[in-house]
């Protein structure tokens, strides 16, 4: 008996591209909750003009990233649209709670005291 045993067709590269591309995915979250906590832990301030260009550069950097990792990975042009578009649908929500967050943050911070 000849029985082939089914093996992945997903090469080890495959999965170390989803891993970069989980991990630059997450990297905009994980500088703004850094800098949540360096605020709360009172580390030593960086310049204002670092912290805000980094909370804008870091997602648009992560976005490019991120779709032409989705770009390269996939065989057709309808799946390369597709998770093209997931990609950038999900960054962009991503970057609007962030962005929310921010502004609850400020209300309440520089909110009158009543």
């Amino acid at each position: 008996m000849n029985a082939s045993i089914p093996q992945s067709q997903r090469s080890p590269a495959s999965w170390l591209s989803a891993g970069v591309w989980l991990a630059v995915f997450a990297s905009p979250t994980a500088y703004f909750l850094l800098l949540l906590a360096a605020s709360e832990l009172h580390v030593p301030k960086l310049p204002a003009t670092v912290v805000w260009s980094l909370l804008f550069v870091i997602p648009v950097v992560a976005l490019l990233v991120c779709e032409s990792i989705a770009w390269s990975r996939s065989r057709t042009l309808g799946a390369k649209i597709s998770w093209m578009a997931l990609t950038l649908f999900v960054m962009l929500s991503q970057f609007g709670i962030i962005l929310v967050i921010l502004r609850a943050i400020f209300v309440t911070r520089i909110g009158y005291v009543q």
